[in-house]
């Protein structure tokens, strides 16, 4: 940006805009930052070639872009003819950004954020395809920025092809002209009198998006991939190379196609990544940690009260173990005092008797603390065994289910 020597004001037929510095300059016009009257940030783009071709172009984009409504692509809403020394020429105004995207490239992108960034870029330019519009010179530079990166907005259709329903002005591209600039031109572009199409635009947008993971502009055979520096991320590669083909033709045939190989990539990773997880598990029958399946409950006191007997305990009991005492098989009782007869309530065990059995019941219990816990063991071995044995049915139905996934998904066509 540089500041110019004084403010220059530029009128329109409905409005004065008050320019003070130079934002940016290409082949075929400049752009300065200013203000509209009424305080709003502006951009005006100002045609500084004025040859019958470029005026025919220039044409064409104030036209489609005073249309234009979709968010992530630039809109002018003024335009006029500048005639004050400095600045001459025809212009458009449009809001300004404060920034680019190759300003949020060379501050960083983290990885996580790029794909959405890149989904923003995606959608402007796929909306302008579907208008019939092909922009011819698609870079980072021309992907305005807001100062969060929130917003992103597809600027400078200077170059761009338009259908005929669009064009305001014929404007040919002769057989000697190479509009795009290099480093981002499709092969097809780099040779005079080729038919230049939407799979030009695939291409540059294949290049930025390498380029927003690896910093460098994919050129020749043996360019920085993006597993090198994101691994997670490497499943990428295969659509930015599928992006970049030579042949046109051979390039997804439109950016829905570009955004369903980034959706099917995306998904084809998952299950990878899943399978992977799947791969490595290994099922084991759990320990079993419950300290009543090894060590039995011990008797520390006993209390009748000429009706019922409670029975006291070292340690708590659980109802898993109460369980097992139920299901231990078969045991000596004092008639009709079987555990079932008993009432377990944390360390305490009460049971209805007679004075004359309630040394016989303690005895009896004696005995069946340590088949008890046994079974409780048992119990709980038996029960992980299954748990282990789900877990392993469990991990093959979901490899099959992510591997069908990915067969399919790998082998879909478009």
């Amino acid at each position: 940006m540089a500041k110019l020597k004084s403010p220059v004001a530029l009128e329109t037929a409905f409005a004065v805009y008050t320019l003070d510095e130079i934002l940016g300059e290409g082949g075929a016009g400049r752009v300065y930052g200013g203000k509209s009257a009424e305080g709003a940030a502006v951009a005006v783009k100002v045609l500084t070639n004025t040859s019958r071709d470029k005026r025919a172009r220039f044409k064409n984009e104030i036209a489609f872009l005073s249309r234009n409504r979709h968010p992530n692509i630039v809109t002018v809403f003024d335009y006029g003819l500048a005639d004050e020394g400095s600045i001459s020429g025809p212009f458009y105004v449009m809001s300004r950004f404060a920034s680019n995207l190759r300003t949020l490239m060379t501050t960083g992108i983290s990885p996580g954020s790029v794909l959405s960034v890149f989904g923003k870029v995606l959608d402007g330019v796929e909306a302008a395809h579907l208008q019939g519009v092909v922009h011819r010179d698609l870079k980072p530079e021309n992907v305005l920025s807001d100062p969060t990166g929130g917003v992103l907005a597809v600027a400078d259709f200077g170059i761009a092809s338009f259908t005929e329903s669009l064009l305001v002005t014929a404007a040919q591209t002769g057989p000697t002209q190479r509009l795009a600039n290099f480093q981002y031109a499709a092969p097809e572009q780099r040779l005079a009198g080729r038919v230049i199409t939407k799979a030009a635009d695939v291409y540059a947008l294949g290049l930025m998006l390498n380029e927003m993971f690896t910093k460098q502009i994919p050129h020749g055979t043996e360019f920085d991939l993006i597993a090198r520096s994101h691994p997670d991320f490497g499943y990428l590669d295969a659509v930015v190379a599928q992006m970049l083909r030579q042949n046109p033709s051979e390039r997804p045939a439109s950016i829905d196609a570009v955004k369903d190989l980034l959706q099917r990539s995306q998904s084809a990773e998952i299950s990878r990544q899943k399978l992977s997880a799947i791969t490595k598990e290994v099922v084991k029958v759990g320990e079993i940690d419950d300290d009543l399946a090894h060590t039995p409950p011990k008797i520390v006191g006993a209390d009748w009260d000429g009706a019922w007997l409670t029975i006291t305990f070292d340690k708590p009991v659980h109802d898993l173990w109460v369980r097992a005492l139920n299901n231990m098989g078969n045991y000596e009782a004092v008639w009709n005092r079987g555990p079932e007869t008993f009432t377990f309530s944390g360390k305490t065990a009460r049971v209805p008797t007679s004075s004359e059995d309630a040394q016989r019941i303690i005895d009896h219990l004696k005995n069946w603390l340590p088949r008890a816990t046994a079974r409780l063991k048992y119990d709980l071995e038996q029960k992980a065994q299954a748990d282990a044995e789900k877990r392993r049915r469990e991990l093959a139905e979901q490899k099959a289910r992510e591997e069908s996934l990915l067969n399919v998904n790998t082998n879909l066509k478009f």
